[in-house]
């Protein structure tokens, strides 16, 4: 007696449904797909109780006719490819031919459906997985599914479904990533027969995503665009001032098809390096057009996840195409350090009748600013006791060659300093804050890596060298990088085991932090899944040594020590954002003051 036995296909449909029907957001993206793919130009979807009462997609796309309708509902029956050879180079939305008769295994499903060469449409209802009814019906050029009581045969799937709220945001971020990607098609969303979305054929790329990520980037979207002979990328990112706590706002599209991929996001965050803090995630529309053979959409049944064949040389271009887009933005830095007077409560009504204003494009090529020139010290920074020599820092940073002043050039008027910590000063077009820490800390971090460049380091020895125990990971770590922290400054000798002697540190580190330095950098690569890179852990070295050796809040500073460091920090690469990301400048426009003053309505 055999004890193994093929699966009736009732059965290995609701396997395949597990796959690909994880929640009603599923159904609704599998059933929207197949009416792209059908050259539909309006789609109109409607959700009754998250999607567990009722999810009907119709479109006036081509339709099917009646052997076709009674085809798609047989699995793997698929209309998009037909030799192996059409499997890795895809360019439809739909191809495994499983979802229609797995959505059908765990539903009561009707489909009906009409072409333009006939005069009477075809209605299939279908209970389980079983065709109850097959009839001919009237109906408009195009299909309409329905599905309703979504898992009714499968109650343990069904207990999973979180409440109506949580199902309709995910419907609803799904329509509005599939709208994004196909602006040329007109999309409604009724949830319980009320209308929720409406994106119109007519709108823009610019216009459809401030509709999706909202009014508070309609003026801090910067558009990217790059392209050669083997990718092109455009689409918006924004601003580094407006970030979410999670990445449910980064819309990603492999040939307009919505996706997630690790690699995609992770070349996204390099773009934004040292404008973001951590823990922060920017947000975005972007585009990748690549020629189908050169990905692999069929990873997975829910066909999200993607593989390139080349995938370096994207995720590199990603990176790079956002970088140069956020410098052309920093050209304007008024505008890019706008900062709205009061907290952002963009209402569910305002972003749905807010008007949209015509596309704005940024000028292209304009080079950077050069770095600053000046000297930086030669003996230590750092008092016997271990504390930061103000006297000292301020004397090496101002007393110096002056350079341009910022208000010549820039029109800045000082007004003087803050809370001991901010300095204010005056625009033509309003008032600018500037965290004096944040902008020496841009300063010296420029300074540090120009010196580590060109190979000018500078150290400091230690009266009485410090030990370093490390276990065994650490130390064989260590000893790879012994001779790249030489030229940081840092020299480190073995003591036999995994012991090591600090002998030097950079001039711009207390002695007693510059210990804690090293042993954090070491965690910091041995805890992360791949070692750091070289330029990873380089990268963090000088972050934390201009940390340390910046300024700190708190300080009082003079009218000309004030015009020196918005002098130096003008000459920056980077002069928004500190080495950590954060802001170093907020502008309010006279407008904005005004408005608070009631002055203006």
């Amino acid at each position: 007696m055999t004890t193994i036995r093929i699966l009736p296909e009732l059965i290995s449909n609701q396997i395949a449904a597990g796959e690909v029907v994880q929640r009603p957001a599923s159904v609704v993206k599998e059933l929207v797909e197949n009416s792209i793919d059908a050259n539909a130009t309006q789609i109109t979807i409607e959700v009754k109780k998250g999607g567990k009462s009722l999810i009907r997609v119709s479109d006036n796309g081509i339709g099917l006719s009646k052997d076709d309708a009674l085809l798609s509902i047989e699995r793997y029956a698929t209309s998009k490819i037909f030799t192996t050879q059409d499997l890795f180079c895809i360019s439809t939305f739909g191809f495994r031919g499983e979802a229609l008769p797995s959505i059908a295994s765990i539903s009561k499903f009707t489909l009906v459906t009409r072409t333009k060469d006939t005069d009477i449409g075809t209605k299939i209802d279908i209970v389980g997985g079983k065709i109850k009814n097959v009839s001919d019906v009237g109906a408009p050029v195009g299909t309409m599914m329905d599905v309703n009581h979504l898992f009714f045969n499968t109650p343990a799937r069904k207990k999973f479904l979180k409440s109506d709220n949580t199902e309709n945001s995910h419907i609803a971020d799904t329509i509005a990533g599939m709208a994004l990607g196909n602006s040329h098609i007109q999309f409604r969303y009724f949830l319980n027969n009320s209308l929720q979305k409406n994106f119109s054929s007519s709108q823009s790329l610019f216009q459809r995503s401030v509709h999706v990520l909202g009014r508070d980037v309609a003026d801090k979207l910067y558009k990217i665009e790059f392209e050669d002979a083997f990718i092109r990328i455009h689409g918006y990112c924004s601003n580094p001032s407006v970030t979410r706590s999670t990445s449910s706002k980064i819309f990603l599209f492999v040939n307009n098809r919505l996706v997630y991929d690790r690699g995609l996001i992770s070349a996204i965050f390099q773009g934004y390096k040292g404008r973001v803090m951590k823990g922060r995630f920017p947000l975005g529309v972007f585009f990748v057009d690549i020629a189908f053979d050169q990905v692999d959409v069929n990873v997975h049944p829910s066909k999200k996840e993607i593989k390139f064949f080349n995938s370096q040389q994207v995720y590199q271009a990603m990176c790079e195409t956002i970088a140069r887009s956020l410098s052309r933005a920093q050209e304007n830095i008024k505008v890019y350090s706008k900062t709205p007077v009061t907290p952002d409560r963009t209402s569910k009504k305002s972003i749905e009748t807010f008007e949209f204003f015509n596309e704005t494009f940024h000028p292209e090529g304009m080079d950077k600013v050069a770095q600053s020139s000046m000297d930086w010290q030669t003996r230590p920074i750092v008092g016997k006791f271990g504390e930061i020599n103000k006297d000292f820092v301020k004397e090496q940073m101002w007393h110096k060659p002056s350079l341009p002043q910022a208000r010549t050039r820039d029109g800045l008027k000082i007004i003087g300093q803050v809370m001991g910590t901010y300095i204010l000063a005056e625009s033509k077009e309003g008032i600018v804050l500037i965290d004096q820490h944040a902008a020496h800390e841009r300063i010296v971090y420029e300074k540090l890596k120009q010196r580590y460049f060109s190979l000018k380091v500078q150290s400091q020895n230690l009266v009485v060298p410090e030990t370093l125990e490390l276990n065994f990971k650490e130390a064989d770590f260590l000893s790879s990088i012994l001779e790249d922290l030489k030229s940081l400054g840092f020299i480190i000798e073995p003591f036999g085991g995994s012991t090591f002697v600090v002998k030097a540190v950079p001039s711009i580190m207390d002695e007693k932090q510059s210990t804690l330095v090293i042993i954090e950098i070491l965690e910091t690569a041995l805890v992360k899944k791949d070692r750091f890179s070289k330029q990873d852990w380089l990268e963090k070295c000088l972050i934390l040594m201009a940390c340390h050796g910046a300024i700190r809040a708190n300080l009082n500073l003079g009218h000309t020590e004030i015009e020196k460091l918005i002098a130096d920090l003008e000459l920056c690469e980077n002069p928004c954002h500190c080495p950590h990301g954060r802001p170093i400048m907020i502008n309010w426009s006279k407008k904005e003051i005004e408005k608070l003053f009631k002055r203006l309505v």
